[in-house]
């Protein structure tokens, strides 16, 4: 029989370049919380794609993702706990890594695979006989990680303000679509053994990934700015002051986190603070700053870490008259002197030596 695609290979072809252009658009957002979502995303595409690839019989014209699956499989666990780990802000070690050992071994009997397509070695491939017969163990490693994703929202489940409801409510949606996609994959590969199993149900499994992709996705375009948990949806929550927006609350709410940040950790010390550095700090996507700073505080970025920088240096000029000058304006986060007397003179109408003769002469 002739390659061909119907209604069913055709819709699970569209999701799998869907899931490829989310891919794309996360990866590009520069929010590296979101990189292991964008790679879970790629994974139940490239899955998708090879599943498409063997019902429409196109797999003997492009073979070469024939046992890929098994590498993406073993990666959507550890990948969706290291986005859970970034959205409760745990610390993630570097021997995380060795998460993804299972999924690399995988990838080295494809890279030889490509290798044999290619004529460039003869060598037989490692793990054959594991790929073809690993569904328990894929099963298994999948519910392992589920567990631990439940037991990481079990022990970070304080609802005390609106974003760690939101951010409770998005991990359940994370959670729900993940395990439901484990119920099909385990469902598929136990009813294959009973007489009356029929071979269409194996879109089951493609159902459940599409339909996580275009769940994130709608996600992703309706609040692009915050896809790392603080989703401005009504969908979760209910407006505590109802004379104000849902946004508004969540605004100020954020801003509140914001300010005891700036108060409590000092970052605008840091010569080389940027705005993308203080919305990872916070765990925020660097749109989200910026509006929160621009809304609240009614100035910009710059403005707002150097007035912080200044109300520093007021301290210090008040503490010591013999501290130099130099010294004090370095060590609030100024990189050179012209910037930092053109600040403090705007702010005071004095300069710094004069902000201190008048304090300790007063």
């Amino acid at each position: 029989m002739q390659p061909s695609l119907d209604t069913w290979t055709s819709g699970f072809l569209l999701a799998a370049f869907m899931g490829l252009f989310l891919f794309v658009v996360l990866i590009t957002n520069r929010n590296k919380k979101n990189y292991p979502i964008a790679f879970l995303i790629l994974s139940f595409s490239i899955i998708l794609f090879q599943y498409v690839l063997y019902w429409t019989r196109y797999q003997q014209v492009i073979p070469y993702f024939v046992i890929l699956p098994p590498v993406c499989y073993f990666s959507t666990g550890p990948l969706l706990y290291l986005y859970f780990l970034n959205l409760y802000k745990k610390k993630v070690h570097f021997n995380y890594a060795l998460h993804f050992l299972p999924g690399s071994l995988m990838l080295m009997s494809n890279i030889i695979l490509w290798l044999k397509y290619l004529n460039i070695t003869t060598i037989n491939i490692p793990f054959l006989s594991f790929i073809q017969g690993s569904h328990w163990y894929i099963s298994a490693h999948m519910i392992l990680y589920t567990l631990l994703i439940l037991l990481l929202i079990f022990r970070n489940k304080e609802l005390h303000s609106e974003f760690t409801k939101v951010r409770y409510n998005w991990a359940r949606i994370l959670v729900f679509l993940y395990a439901v996609f484990i119920l099909s994959y385990i469902s598929y590969y136990t009813l294959v053994n009973f007489s009356f199993f029929n071979a269409e149900w194996d879109y089951m499994i493609s159902i459940m990934m599409s339909v996580s992709i275009y769940t994130i996705g709608y996600f992703i375009f309706k609040q692009p700015s915050v896809f790392n948990g603080e989703l401005f949806s009504k969908l979760f929550l209910p407006i505590k002051n109802k004379n104000e927006t849902f946004e508004v609350s969540m605004l100020n709410e954020f801003y509140e986190n914001l300010t005891k940040h700036m108060d409590l950790q000092k970052p605008y010390i840091d010569n080389e603070l940027r705005l993308v550095n203080l919305a990872d700090q916070l765990g925020f996507s660097t749109h989200l700053l910026s509006k929160i700073i621009n809304k609240k505080y009614g100035r910009n970025f710059n403005s707002f870490v150097n007035d912080y920088r200044l109300k520093e240096a007021e301290i210090l000029l008040q503490r010591e008259d013999s501290i130099i000058i130099k010294h004090i304006y370095f060590d609030v986060g100024f990189n050179n002197k012209n910037s930092f007397y053109k600040a403090f003179k705007q702010k005071n109408n004095c300069t710094p030596s004069q902000f201190r003769n008048n304090f300790f002469n007063s």
